[in-house]
């Protein structure tokens, strides 16, 4: 088999998003929710759903503000 061959059967990686549904993470910096209230940094959320492979996240939010928010990853860490 050619190289040309191997390298057009290679597959692309696939990326591994950084957090995972149902993960439990702090935000770094002010978001507003959905609904337009803000959520301070530092307040803990949980994961719900992931999109576009880990670039952004719905998170859910029950203390200092109940809400869902979508939130960018290098908005949020790990808990």
């Amino acid at each position: 088999m050619s190289i040309e061959t191997l390298h057009s059967l290679r597959r692309a990686p696939v990326a591994s998003p950084l957090h995972h549904a149902y993960s439990v993470v702090v935000l770094v910096s002010d978001i507003a929710t959905d609904d337009g209230q803000t959520v301070p940094a530092g307040s803990r959320g949980t994961i719900v759903e992931v999109y576009g492979a880990g670039a952004a996240y719905e998170v859910e939010f029950v203390r200092p503000v109940v809400g869902n928010a979508t939130v960018r990853a290098e908005r949020l860490r790990a808990a």
